[in-house]
């Protein structure tokens, strides 16, 4: 064997299965190799053996034998409220936009683990039977849910949280059946979507029809390895169909993408304050172009907010408009590098939240929380010069809408 000479062996560990790596003739080489099988993904363990010939017989020796540390990472739960849950009895209603707003803020943990929509979620047996696996996530889920509609509807939570494991199951069950005859039905032709939908419709009927064309979709979208691949896909897509209904299915996708605020921080691009990445959406939805000195958004966000603007994308509105409210009722100041410019990008944004037509985007509600802004921003310089009661008084006599 090598004449004398020794032979190092690299072998690693992967999905508890020992294989070898690599063999070197000098030492350092192999224990290099080996540190670097160390930051490997999937590498559970790294050993290091080297071989001789002693008296015509071969010795083996470990010289090297080290155990990936196992990351520990953080059970999945539940990041958001249930509030503004549609009280859902049919399985129709656990599809609709509503309520795939809600479960895109209550699993946002899991559909940004794996980068998938609501919809996805809905229509795929790959990632509803993963997010099944979790444990208590949908358990927490769905108790999430029943409480609120116990608050808002006066019903029992125990009574409802059955009602609601009966109604995903019926979903899961759906998923999973398509799953298994997804062989049988039509191929998905991106690329005339029209004639798709016709075969779907003519193998499964029009009840059918809409749940097999998403489950469908989903299944192309794994193609995209992130959401806004995956609504770049959905908005060229868009661009190429006539028909309403085709369209309105996939618009619901591209809005529940949007839900995830990663996207939007990417699709606003690098803007340098929050006033101003509100002043890109305000612009995106009015479809106005971005002035000389702002930083422009992603093209798809542009088209996006085309959409808008026609028609088409209505319920990518409702979310874009959620965002604006949301981040303008939040603590987060308009400037983190000035907050004394907080009143003056108050008023700017004011402006640019305006239409042509001088009407506030988001209308009554947009109006209070700007006010709460200057409130808020009022109390705080009160506060820094020891005015502490005049501070406090001001919250009962300041008005939404006085400026």
């Amino acid at each position: 064997m090598f004449k004398g000479n020794a032979l190092f062996e690299v072998q690693v560990r992967v999905d508890d299965r020992w294989r070898m790596e690599a063999t070197f003739t000098e030492e350092q080489a192999a224990l290099s190799c080996a540190r670097v099988q160390m930051t490997v993904a999937g590498v559970q363990e790294v050993k290091v053996f080297k071989s001789r010939s002693l008296a015509g017989l071969a010795v083996q020796t470990a010289i090297f034998h080290r155990k990936v540390p196992e990351q520990k990472t953080k059970p999945l739960t539940i990041a958001g409220t249930a509030e503004g849950a549609p009280y859902c009895t049919e399985l129709a209603e656990l599809y609709g936009f509503d309520s795939r707003v809600v479960i895109g803020r209550l699993l946002r943990q899991f559909l940004d683990k794996f980068q998938v929509t609501p919809t996805e979620l809905l229509h795929g047996w790959t990632y509803a039977r993963k997010l099944d696996e979790q444990g208590t996530l949908m358990g927490a889920a769905i108790h999430a849910v029943a409480r609120h509609h116990g608050d808002t509807h006066k019903v029992a939570v125990a009574a409802r949280v059955k009602e609601l494991r009966a109604l995903v199951d019926r979903a899961l069950v759906r998923a999973r059946d398509f799953n298994a005859e997804r062989k049988r039905l039509p191929a998905f032709d991106e690329s005339d979507l029209a004639a798709t939908s016709r075969r779907i419709g003519q193998a499964v009927g029009a009840e059918e029809h809409d749940f097999v064309f998403l489950a469908m979709l989903s299944q192309y979208l794994t193609s995209a390895n992130s959401l806004a691949g995956k609504m770049e896909l959905l908005v060229k897509m868009m661009a190429r169909i006539d028909d309403p209904h085709l369209s309105a299915l996939l618009e619901g996708v591209v809005a529940d993408g949007l839900g995830a605020a990663d996207v939007v921080k990417e699709l606003l691009g690098a803007q340098p304050t929050l006033a101003a990445g509100l002043c890109a959406l305000a612009d995106t939805l009015y479809g106005r172009k971005p002035g000389e000195k702002d930083v422009p958004v992603h093209p798809l966000l542009a088209c996006i907010g085309a959409l808008t603007v026609t028609g088409r994308a209505p319920s990518c509105r409702v979310v874009l408009l959620e965002r604006v409210r949301s981040a303008l009722n939040s603590d987060q100041p308009l400037d983190r590098k000035d907050s004394k410019a907080e009143a003056t990008l108050v008023e700017t944004l004011a402006l640019r939240l305006k239409g042509a037509d001088g009407t506030l985007l988001g209308g009554a509600e947009t109006e209070k929380a700007l006010a709460k802004r200057l409130l808020r921003h009022r109390q705080a310089i009160l506060r820094q010069q020891g005015m502490h009661d005049i501070a406090d008084r001001l919250a009962g006599t300041f008005r939404p809408g006085e400026g």
